[in-house]
């Protein structure tokens, strides 16, 4: 094989010339007099900023799942604001997203409390029974992050229990909750939940935020954080009170405040391929098709 005598790469023929961009720099020389072990925190520090600032890179390349581009863009949203609304048509898998969203979160912010009401609880207890299973079959690390499930929604443990101290738990959206507290607060199907229950039961749920062990230093105080909606249905009637907090939600995202709103139709399941094209055109064409099951 061919070679050069006294070759080098250009970045050490450099070192003494005044090119710092041919130069380089060595980022190990800013931390040669760290430890070991402080030189991993830092590194642990570092990555933990990026996925928290990019949680759909997080999925992919620690929890081993792979998002599609619209599943990107709604996990994204939902932690980039403190209020977010995903109106999903059929076949757009929102609780498989939820799913997604709560495991995210509780690993990437230890001490994470999630409560999840549902107007059907047998439909938030998915979340628990089905998905989160079928997520953690495909993800060695996901088993490792998780110290035990439990399936009962009416026990007083939290349902799905992380190592690091964050909990998910499943709550029915009725009077009984009022003891529940969360840092983060999920309604799944929000438009079969009363608004009274909302607002008098399930919204007071968010009494305190997060509160990590570095808040305890008067330098990080500023680093208080916000408590959390999510708001997940299926599309349905203008009368509907969904229809009214939709609009509030939209409101104020186009006056850039923090919050959010997704409503995507049922082509995105196609386009997606989570739905075939064939099998949804022949329930068309059935004679006692509604147009309406396609939203709801």
């Amino acid at each position: 094989m061919a070679s050069y005598s006294n070759y080098q790469v250009k970045r050490n023929k450099a070192t003494k010339g005044t090119n710092i961009f041919d130069k380089g720099k060595n980022y190990n020389k800013e931390s040669e007099n760290l430890t070991k072990s402080q030189k991993l925190m830092n590194g642990v520090a570092l990555w933990a900023s990026f996925y928290k600032e990019n949680p759909h890179r997080f999925a992919k390349d620690y929890l081993n799942i792979h998002l599609k581009e619209f599943q990107q863009i709604i996990i994204w949203g939902m932690f980039h604001n403190n209020y977010s609304m995903f109106m999903a048509a059929r076949g757009l898998g929102k609780t498989w997203i939820t799913a997604v969203y709560c495991i995210i979160r509780c690993i990437l912010f230890p001490g994470s409390k999630i409560v999840v009401a549902s107007g059907v609880i047998s439909q938030a207890m998915k979340i628990i029974t089905e998905k989160i299973p079928e997520i953690m079959q495909n993800s060695p690390m996901l088993k490792r992050e998780i110290l035990d499930i439990q399936s009962n929604a009416n026990s007083d443990k939290p349902n799905v229990t992380f190592h690091n101290g964050s909990w998910i738990k499943v709550v029915p959206s009725t009077e009984n909750a009022r003891s529940a507290r969360a840092n983060v607060l999920i309604l799944d199907e929000f438009r079969l939940i009363d608004f009274k229950i909302y607002k008098d039961v399930l919204r007071r749920f968010l009494a305190t935020s997060r509160q990590p062990r570095y808040l305890i230093k008067e330098e990080y105080n500023h680093l208080q954080e916000r408590n959390i909606e999510i708001f997940l249905s299926s599309c349905k009637y203008k009368f509907e009170w969904s229809f009214d907090r939709f609009k509030v939600f939209y409101n104020l995202m186009l006056q850039n405040k923090k919050y959010f709103v997704c409503g995507l139709p049922y082509q995105i399941s196609i386009m997606s391929g989570l739905v075939m094209k064939a099998q949804l055109q022949d329930e068309i064409n059935e004679n006692d098709w509604d147009a309406i099951s396609l939203v709801i």
